[in-house]
């Protein structure tokens, strides 16, 4: 008896392995970065920033919302009957599990992007 042999996924194996590779490294630069840069905000630009923050939550919020109305939406479409609105559910879900990783990293990107350049900010 022959098995047939499945060919390999010439593209899956290195995007595998980088996406491996990049979570065991990310952390250790962005838990060296969570300390806040040398920098002073000057008095008068304190409202903007303060107000630049609040707009931040709300975004962030409005995201989680979205992301919480994706999921149910995903969920409707997988139990709808046929193969095309089974299909549709798994892509929505792909699509909002995607921005949700985004969304909830954004933070910490920002905030190892803004700790690598802070001298160049804070200059």
């Amino acid at each position: 008896m022959l098995r047939k042999k499945i060919p390999a996924i010439p593209g899956r194996a290195p995007n595998l392995l980088l996406i491996g590779l990049l979570l065991c490294l990310t952390p250790q630069p962005v838990a060296a970065s969570h300390g806040s840069l040398p920098c002073e905000v000057p008095s008068n630009l304190e409202p903007l920033f303060d107000l630049l923050h609040s707009i931040t939550q709300i975004a962030f919020l409005a995201g989680i919302v979205l992301a919480t109305l994706g999921f149910v939406s995903a969920g409707i479409l997988l139990m709808l009957p046929g193969e095309d609105s089974t299909r549709r559910g798994k892509q929505v879900a792909k699509q909002t599990l995607f921005g949700t990783i985004l969304l909830l990293s954004s933070s910490m990107i920002v905030s190892f992007l803004t700790n690598e350049m802070g001298s160049t900010i804070c200059t």
